[in-house]
């Protein structure tokens, strides 16, 4: 854990990841992943989001969340999911 911005966080791939907002960010994107694989874990949702956080010029992802979902019965029928779970992560892109 280490603080920036006056919030608490870790780095992965050179992109500090927080959950709080951080006072005064501007948000550059929204940023959304999804690993459909229940197997996969909270490092592989991070290194999706610092990819897209580096494409999109930023060096900070806040309001971070992340977590497992359930998939539902017809995206099981009508879509190539690897399994019933999908790991998915989500937070705010800002320069710092």
């Amino acid at each position: 854990m280490e603080i920036r911005f006056g919030v608490r966080g870790t780095v992965y791939d050179g992109v500090f990841f927080t959950e709080a907002q951080i006072p005064g960010a501007t948000v550059v994107r929204h940023l959304n992943v999804e690993i459909s694989r229940q197997n996969a874990d909270l490092s592989q949702v991070k290194q999706r989001l610092a990819e897209e956080a580096h494409d999109s010029g930023a060096t900070t992802i806040m309001n971070f969340r992340y977590g497992q979902r359930k998939h539902k019965w017809w995206e099981l029928l009508f879509t190539f999911k690897w399994d019933t779970e999908s790991w998915h992560g989500a937070g705010d892109a800002v320069k710092s």
